[in-house]
């Protein structure tokens, strides 16, 4: 089965070469990797165009609006689909603060099944568009729909959710645990995912523009260090 790997990211290159290096490491599977800068700062853009490089890792660049987080996210997910739906049979979308820090197979994960992923659940079922696997081959790709379900106050991946409900899910576990090398509120704490196969730094999606963006940076890595010896 051709496998993607695909990580969307957003004005996140400190954390890009990390994110690559844990996926070469831990995935089973043959694999390609492609990221989807859907960035607005410069020198994030130019940043990451460089690692892709470096990397020999393609790049999709976007032109999503960064008004609106859900939309801009779900726009992103959305064009890559389209562009690579032809060339693949599973894929892994990941956010640009979602690890793999321990060993996992996307066809082992999936199965017989045609989603998994960390599942939301507010009027309806979904999964977090962050952490979600999908067969496409089994499912009707016309239903494949990042964007968020206003009518069910569904965040980005919400229209996924009919789909969901039809094929069926693997839904993932969580744990969350603090995270004592940055103690500072709403970023002291991380969550493990799918029996701690992948690290979520929850919140990380904010810290563009924030104050102590390089210590939070340094505190990820250091949990890196510890769960994934990256």
């Amino acid at each position: 089965m051709r496998t993607a790997i695909v990580i969307i990211t957003y004005n996140a290159h400190d954390l890009l070469l990390k994110q690559i290096e844990c996926i070469r490491k831990f995935c089973k599977d043959q694999h390609s990797i492609i990221v989807v800068d859907n960035s607005t700062d410069s020198e994030s853009i130019e940043a990451i165009k460089f690692y892709c490089n470096q990397q020999d890792v393609e790049r999709i660049k976007t032109n999503a609006s960064s008004k609106n987080g859900s939309e801009s996210h779900s726009f992103s997910a959305n064009l890559s689909y389209l562009i690579l739906r032809d060339r693949f049979d599973l894929f892994f979308y990941l956010d640009h603060d979602c690890f793999p820090v321990r060993n996992f197979s996307v066809i082992e994960i999936l199965s017989d099944t045609a989603f998994a992923g960390l599942g939301q659940e507010k009027s309806k079922k979904y999964i977090w568009p962050g952490c979600l696997l999908f067969d496409s081959t089994k499912i009707d790709e016309s239903m494949i729909d990042f964007s968020p379900s206003h009518i069910h106050g569904l965040d980005t991946g919400g229209n996924m959710h009919t789909a969901i409900s039809i094929y069926g899910a693997n839904y993932f576990n969580e744990v969350y645990e603090q995270n004592e090398a940055f103690p500072t509120p709403p970023y002291n704490f991380y969550s493990m995912i799918h029996d701690y196969t992948f690290m979520h730094f929850v919140n990380a999606s904010n810290w563009s523009g924030s104050e102590n963006n390089a210590d939070r940076i340094n505190s990820l890595i250091n949990i890196l260090k510890q769960k994934a010896d990256i």
